[in-house]
């Protein structure tokens, strides 16, 4: 893998295991000045940017008249240097989603937006990614390009994401459990619920103690079988793991 490659998918992961963004949009009341707000969002298998917002809220009125956008994410740090730590802003152009089918996949990610269904000014959006700035910390520095951002469509629809999703919740709970307490330093001891919430070619977001976390596969997946493989690996690496 080629540095350039290596730099966006560690970009990709970076904005997976954030689940909110600053927006930045031209302001129509100010007359041009960037506007910053805040919103959750999340991307879509190939990693363009969708996000559901109100009608009613400033950076919708902006992108109703001047529709680029720009999104910013980054590594918060606890404490020290935040320069030392990855950043990621994605630019392009956004437009209303008239086919909705990535609204479950959205309501999976934030169940708490399902309240918002009752309220009738809320739409969802996408963000066609055109320009991606990333720095993954000193000397990490890249402007990558959307070939290299985005992955190939996989041979999946978002109906066939939640089926997978759910089978993962209902009879595989014990190995999200599992591939959590692998994977992730901080939960080696973890005893609560893990939820599957997400499902994309090139990875899974888990839910446990009130986070999201973005667990990687080790190559990227196409279709079904696929992550069907990297799934039963990562179980089985982590029972391996566990009983040494």
């Amino acid at each position: 893998m080629n540095e350039r490659i290596k730099a966006a998918r560690e970009a990709r992961v970076l904005a997976q295991n954030n689940d909110t963004a600053v927006l930045s949009t031209i302001s129509k009341k100010l007359l041009g000045y960037p506007f910053g707000s805040v919103s959750p969002f999340m991307l879509s298998a190939e990693g363009q940017v969708v996000f559901y917002v109100s009608d009613i809220a400033q950076h919708a009125r902006n992108l109703s008249v001047d529709n680029r956008l720009s999104i910013t994410v980054f590594d918060a740090a606890e404490s020290g240097d935040q320069n030392t730590h990855g950043r990621l802003t994605l630019t392009g152009n956004a437009r209303f989603l008239v086919d909705e089918s990535l609204g479950e996949l959205y309501f999976q990610r934030f169940p708490g937006a399902l309240s918002y269904l009752n309220a009738h000014d809320f739409k969802f959006w996408q963000m066609d990614v055109e320009h991606i700035r990333y720095i993954g910390g000193f000397g990490k520095i890249f402007w990558i390009n959307p070939a290299e951002w985005l992955l190939l469509e996989p041979q999946w629809n978002s109906a066939d994401a939640l089926q997978m999703i759910q089978h993962m919740n209902d009879d595989h709970a014990d190995a999200c459990g599992l591939i959590l307490r692998h994977q992730k330093a901080e939960f080696r001891n973890y005893a609560g619920t893990v939820k599957m919430s997400s499902i994309y070619p090139d990875g899974f977001h888990l839910i446990a103690d009130e986070r999201s976390i973005f667990i990687p596969f080790e190559t990227d997946c196409v279709t079904s079988g696929e992550v069907r493989k990297q799934l039963v690996k990562m179980t089985h690496d982590a029972r391996e793991s566990a009983a040494a």
